[in-house]
Formats: C-alpha cells, structure tokens, sequence
C-alpha cells in the first residue's frame, strides 16, 4: 500500500472514532482513549524512530486518589489487551507520583516514549511541565483540561464526542514534532 493511502486510511480511521457518540460519561472512556492514542501517535514525526523494537509506556497515578487508581488499572488493562501499538508490542508499567525530578528520573531510566498522567495531577501539572521541557516523551492526560495545564495530549468531550486536545507549545518544548494534520481535528492549545 502507498504512503499516501496509508495516510488516506489513517485519517479515516481517527475521525471514525472521534464521530463517535459517548453516552453518558463525563470523560473520553479509557478503552476509546488508548485506542485514539494509537492513531495520533504516528502523527508525531519521531514517535516510531524512539520505540526500538516496543513502546514502552509509564502510567503516573496519584497515590491515595481513587480515581486515579481507578484509571491506572483500566490503563494498564487496555494496554496489555493490545499487541499493536504503532506497530510494535507495548510495555505498560504504573509509577507512583512523586516529584517532578523524579518523575523525569524515570522517564530517563525506563526510556519510556509514553507517559499517561491520571486524575489528581492538576495542581503539578505546570512544575511537571517545566521538568520534562527537552524530555522526548509524549505525555498524555486522561483529562483534556490537563492539556490546558502542560501535558502534550489529553482527550476530552465535546457535545458526548471525543476530541483530541494538543498543546503545542508544550509538544515544541519537549522536542516533539507532531503533523499539521493531527491540528484539523483537535482542539489546539498554543500557551507560550
């Protein structure tokens, strides 16, 4: 199959899924969010080049949070269920949240290319940000309002549809470099 139509084809498929209806729930479910995530990932230019021969992926919780121990446990189901993830075998493991050092310490040793932040980060988001600034990794958010905040991705719904949300200032700062494509169906945050 060409490049173009691979390109023709992955678009289909993510506006596929984000044409559709979420009944009843607050937050893009984590199933449907790790499913979009696969997708958007091949937008960014670099994604493929740093996985080596799998992704590897860390799920920060909030120690003592519910909610966030709640998504850390469907994370890690929906990402050991899957054996393709941008076309390799994925590694999920959950980390306790400390501080943002440590965070970016174990981004380092883990060679992680993806980090979900869960629930009951908001108030550490912007240190979180300012750590990982040069750090290669794509941080995701179970909550799109999250993105607004200093994470690169996050989804959120809009109207019960799911919508990517990208802070590009933030993507820019982190030396990722996602396609002009990806912004056409994403809420685009340009914080500097």
């Amino acid at each position: 199959m060409s490049s173009s139509r691979r390109k023709g084809l992955r678009w289909l498929i993510l506006i596929s899924l984000l044409s559709l209806p979420v009944a009843a729930e607050t937050t893009v479910p984590i199933s449907l969010q790790v499913e979009l995530l696969k997708k958007v990932v091949r937008f960014e230019r670099g994604f493929t080049g740093r996985t080596g021969d799998h992704v590897t992926l860390l799920v920060i919780r909030k120690a003592g949070n519910a909610e966030s121990e709640r998504a850390t446990t469907q994370l890690l189901a929906a990402f050991s269920a899957t054996n393709d993830f941008a076309g390799k075998p994925p590694t999920a493991t959950a980390l306790d949240y400390s501080t943002p050092a440590a965070l970016k310490a174990a981004i380092g040793s883990s060679g992680a290319q993806l980090v979900y932040l869960t629930t009951g980060l908001s108030a550490d988001m912007a240190p979180i940000a300012t750590a990982l600034e040069g750090v290669t990794a794509i941080t995701v958010s179970t909550d799109g309002d999250q993105v607004d905040q200093g994470a690169v991705l996050g989804f959120e719904l809009v109207s019960s549809k799911p919508k990517i949300a990208i802070n590009l200032a933030q993507a820019r700062r982190q030396g990722l470099d996602f396609s002009s494509d990806l912004f056409r169906v994403a809420r685009v945050v340009r914080l500097d």
